[in-house]
């Protein structure tokens, strides 16, 4: 198998925050974001990639732009979604989530790790060049599994930053982070 390129862009800046809306859209700012996707100069070529996005609307949202200047189609795939929190009262979040970027891989929910195996299983089962929106978590859990980290959380992927992996022979040869900066989890 050839090597496969898949491009990672975490969604613009959300109108809410994860504990106050479950499925915010985009702020104005997100919204920018997204458009000034469309000049950027490591998405120059897509014309060859296949669409994924989180089923998430701020994804969606960022998805958009680029999608409509490749005239290209999304698939949405849920596995791609934020890091499930089923059962999780909404006041609660925040504070759970902090807990669960701390803890060592071994000791999260099974939930979570299920969600962690999936994400890793469906990135190297994928077989052409690919683009995926996505969410802070996801990112982290991608490349913890890649660099063996032992938590969830190892970097800070800002708003509309891209992620690059290849994959060889269903493994991932190499990855480069992007976009890396020091914010607060928005929840």
């Amino acid at each position: 198998m050839s090597q496969i390129n898949i491009i990672l862009i975490r969604h613009g800046e959300a109108s809410a925050s994860w504990g106050d809306d479950p499925d915010p859209g985009l702020s104005q700012l997100g919204e920018n974001q997204a458009i000034e996707l469309i000049n950027n100069n490591e998405l120059l070529f897509l014309e060859n990639y296949h669409f994924i996005s989180s089923p998430k609307s701020r994804a969606l949202m960022t998805a958009a732009p680029l999608a409509k200047k490749y005239n290209k189609d999304v698939e949405i795939n849920a596995v791609f979604s934020e890091i499930p929190s089923n059962g999780i009262d909404p006041k609660d979040k925040k504070d759970w989530l902090t807990k669960i970027i701390k803890m060592d891989l071994i000791n999260l929910p099974n939930e979570v790790n299920n969600w962690r195996s999936e994400l890793t299983k469906q990135i190297l089962s994928i077989e052409r060049d690919t683009i995926i929106f996505s969410h802070f978590m996801v990112i982290n859990a991608l490349i913890a599994e890649f660099t063996n980290n032992q938590n969830l959380l190892c970097f800070y992927p800002d708003y509309t930053s891209i992620t690059k992996i290849i994959v060889n022979n269903n493994k991932v040869k190499e990855f480069y982070i992007g976009g890396e900066r020091k914010t607060p989890i928005n929840l």
